[in-house]
């Protein structure tokens, strides 16, 4: 979109507060909201996907940072000494209430956006997936927590608390998640509820399915992992433009990222 007229903008739904605490200390980067004397410092942090965006070569016109916390609001807020030429909107409140109120209003012809959505768990509503989809002008950066959160949820006997299913209904927009991840099975007390052997990867194909109906277009998915190997979360690129596809096909191939693997 960089040739063309648009006014671009970045929504990070769910934002942190701009940089992340290291795990290695070979990971560092050295960020410019510290002084040089705090090099020391500049080893237990990377920068988040705020700063990121934000450093770019060629920058969104409008960045929008939503974000609960208040003391990460306050830190996301400290940003804009450090791009004083950006316009940086940071918004406290829910992550999934807020964009959906950004979807609602993205009505001018000439506004295009790019979503990430980095939720902290299994949070991010398809509501908000489907909100933006409807604009027909966002592109969405999605973390589908597979093995971090929603593997948890979904227990191997089947005997899940009403509270999680709302939580995975809410996530996956259906009840088809119960269908892709359980079978019934006989067992010695007649039938049986068990998870799948293949449960993950049926979860995983239902999410990237419903995405496509929404969307159009959705990338492979790039597991990423931490520093250990240890499967976390999947990433995916949706859109409603099909030139978006092979990019971001090839961005998700590509080695290192960030403090794990990915495949």
């Amino acid at each position: 979109m960089k040739n063309q007229r648009f006014r671009l903008v970045y929504v990070d739904a769910f934002a942190g507060s701009g940089i992340s605490r290291l795990r290695r200390a070979e990971d560092h980067y050295i960020l410019p909201l510290f002084d040089e004397e705090d090099k020391e410092d500049q080893q237990q942090f990377i920068t988040g996907s705020p700063v990121r965006a934000l450093q770019i070569n060629r920058p969104f016109d409008h960045y929008l940072f939503v974000e609960m916390d208040p003391q990460r609001v306050e830190q996301l807020s400290a940003l804009k000494l450090d791009f004083k030429d950006q316009k940086i909107l940071v918004m406290q409140g829910d992550g999934n209430e807020k964009v959906q109120h950004i979807a609602n209003r993205f009505a001018a012809p000439d506004l295009r956006g790019v979503a990430f959505l980095d939720p902290y768990g299994a949070h991010l509503h398809w509501n908000t997936l489907d909100a933006l989809a409807k604009t027909r002008k966002f592109d969405v950066i999605v973390n589908f927590p597979l093995a971090m959160a929603i593997n948890r949820l979904v227990k191997n006997d089947g005997e899940i608390p009403a509270n999680w299913c709302e939580q995975l209904d809410a996530c996956f927009g259906c009840a088809d998640w119960r269908e892709a991840a359980f079978e019934d099975t006989k067992g010695l007390f007649g039938e049986e509820r068990r998870k799948r052997a293949d449960a993950s990867e049926r979860l995983l194909v239902l999410y990237r399915s419903r995405l496509k109906d929404i969307f159009g277009h959705v990338s492979r998915a790039s597991l990423v992992r931490n520093t250990r190997g240890t499967p976390l979360y999947y990433l995916i690129w949706a859109g409603t433009n099909p030139r978006g596809l092979k990019p971001a096909d090839h961005i998700l191939r590509m080695g290192e990222m960030g403090l794990g693997r990915r495949t």
